[in-house]
């Protein structure tokens, strides 16, 4: 993977596999664009999700109910930016570890854009800063 320096808003812009594993091939540079849309569906001003609400404002986790998303602790799969966009898409209806569902969509009416923004930001959260 490869990081670049996002002199604007300083997020890091990703070349990562998209669908199964890494040896499968697709992969699609994360634009800063896609990062930044992905922030504001996260925080509730796109889409209607309220994904903050449970994970936290710096996705640090909300005891009892949403997980760090800052680690690189995956509890549901792989932690690549197509499993997590099908996690916001389907949802955890059964948690591993904490005790409140994560609803489809984030509980908005997201496009499959906004889901894919969504992940993208998601994923960003786990990766160092370039600064």
């Amino acid at each position: 993977m490869r990081l670049m320096l996002v002199t604007s808003i300083l997020l890091p812009v990703l070349a990562l596999p998209m669908a199964g594993s890494p040896s499968q091939g697709a992969s699609q540079d994360l634009s800063p664009a896609m990062v930044a849309l992905g922030d504001s569906v996260f925080h509730g001003k796109v889409g209607g999700a309220l994904c903050y609400v449970c994970h936290g404002p710096a996705g640090k986790g909300v005891a009892g109910l949403g997980p760090d998303l800052t680690d690189r602790e995956w509890l549901h799969g792989d932690g690549s930016v197509a499993f997590i966009a099908k996690l916001v898409t389907d949802g955890v209806m059964k948690p591993k570890k904490l005790p409140a569902p994560m609803p489809p969509r984030g509980g908005g009416n997201l496009t499959d854009a906004q889901i894919k923004a969504a992940a993208a930001y998601v994923y960003s959260l786990s990766r160092p800063k370039v600064g």
